[in-house]
């Protein structure tokens, strides 16, 4: 929390965050490992009209979708009732900041996306330029460039949050709230932190501090995973008209033009529908680097063949999942997008289902993702979503997936995909 969000370090916030990390865990916990829960809010959050805007053919600013803003757009034919609309955009910045637009007014409600205008451009400053860093001990007064501009977007992030939990605060006390602001979409977490974050006396600083935590847990890997999970469902031959033949049971289309999603049953879509699970999981396989880590209470002494590892009391250990990610001994053909390794049979029906198997894409153990119910959800919701849509084809005409860049967490490819994007026409 003081690395990487700010706060300053003391023994008063010290000892608010030992008397309540846990109260302030157990609201985010209900949410997003809760599967009725997760799936409930995430149908909360629009999917079929979000869905149906995913690209809007428009380029004015005016009328275009917020996470459009960044995504390069190129209006190459309008959308016309006798004529489909062609856009060209960068697959990554669109899908990033459409699925963070989906998932930021489920915790903080819909007036703190849309009254902070910076909020993705800095939260995605604050996750790519200083966070890896922050990460690795480089002191944050450090004279790199993307240091300093890290920096101001993590203050005006926390200054933002800060002011939604007064904002948060004003509505539970029954005072009349900053702007007159809705707060009715607030969810139950940022609800029941508030009241930990009262009875311990965090003041709106730290609680900007604190939740910065939150936010970013919420949308810095599951964002990126929505857009390696299309580029590789999109780039990978006949595998698309096979996951829309499978989801098509549970996303009812309408047979008018352009296409539009009915209804959506994600509790059948998560449950029934093996392949595009093994697609996310597969996707987590290619472009995640999850890693587990723990506190040394007391000496441990570890045994490996002929040496052993002396674990000193007050240090770190990390396990490094990733490292069998690309193991030919654990995955053939590990550098390729192969979904189908995680369906398994089963041994009395026979029937297909998606297993994680060796994979670790949440860590391990009590401390492993608290987010990972959520994330799965949402990549589920709005991939069909995406997909039953839309088609997305390379804007050079041959899919050439770009390299990623290693990290902590989702990959980052090193340069955007350049796609064009026209409405799906039913046969």
């Amino acid at each position: 929390m003081t690395r990487i969000c700010g706060a300053t370090d003391s023994p008063e916030l010290k000892r608010k965050s030992e008397s309540s990390w846990k109260d302030l865990l157990e609201p985010i916990e209900r949410l997003f490992l809760n599967d009725a829960a997760t799936a409930a809010a995430i149908e909360r959050g629009r999917v079929f009209e979000r869905a149906a805007s995913f690209v809007t053919f428009s380029a004015d600013t005016k009328y275009i979708k917020r996470w459009e803003l960044f995504a390069g757009i190129r209006v190459v034919a309008p959308d016309l009732p006798d004529k489909p609309g062609v856009v060209e955009a960068n697959l990554h910045s669109l899908t990033r900041d459409f699925g963070a637009c989906l998932a930021i007014p489920l915790l903080y409600g819909q007036d703190f996306l849309d009254r902070y205008s910076q909020l993705l451009d800095d939260f995605w400053k604050f996750d790519n330029d200083i966070f890896p860093l922050l990460m690795m001990g480089i002191p944050s007064w450090a004279p790199f460039k993307a240091m300093k501009k890290g920096l101001a977007a993590r203050l005006r992030l926390v200054n933002e949050l800060k002011a939604v939990y007064r904002r948060i605060d004003q509505h539970q006390r029954g005072e009349p709230v900053d702007f007159g602001a809705d707060m009715s979409d607030v969810s139950n977490v940022a609800l029941e932190r508030n009241k930990v974050y009262n009875r311990e006396n965090w003041s709106f600083q730290q609680r900007g501090e604190g939740d910065l935590a939150v936010l970013w847990g919420q949308n810095a890997n599951t964002q990126p995973m929505l857009f390696w999970f299309l580029a590789f469902v999109y780039s990978t031959a006949g595998l698309l008209p096979k996951l829309r033949e499978e989801i098509a049971p549970y996303v009812k289309l309408s047979q008018t033009s352009p296409l539009e999603i009915l209804s959506m049953d994600l509790v059948s879509l998560c449950r029934d529908c093996p392949l595009i699970k093994a697609c996310i999981f597969e996707t987590y396989r290619m472009a995640n680097e999850p890693a587990s880590v723990r506190y040394v209470e007391r000496p441990i002494t570890i045994r490996d063949g002929a040496y052993n590892h002396e674990l000193k009391p007050g240090t770190f250990v990390t396990a490094a999942h990733s490292l069998i990610q690309r193991d030919p001994s654990v995955y053939t053909n590990p550098d390729k997008f192969m979904p189908n390794r995680f369906l398994k049979p089963d041994p009395e029906s026979g029937k297909l289902s998606a297993r994680y198997g060796a994979l670790k894409p949440w860590g391990s153990g009590p401390p492993a993702c608290k987010g990972r119910t959520f994330a799965e959800k949402e990549i589920v919701g709005l991939g069909a979503a995406v997909i039953s849509l839309w088609d997305i084809d390379p804007a050079s005409g041959t899919w050439d997936l770009p390299a990623m860049v290693p990290g902590m967490g989702a990959k980052k490819p090193v340069e955007d995909v350049r796609v064009v994007i026209t409405r799906r026409i039913l046969l």
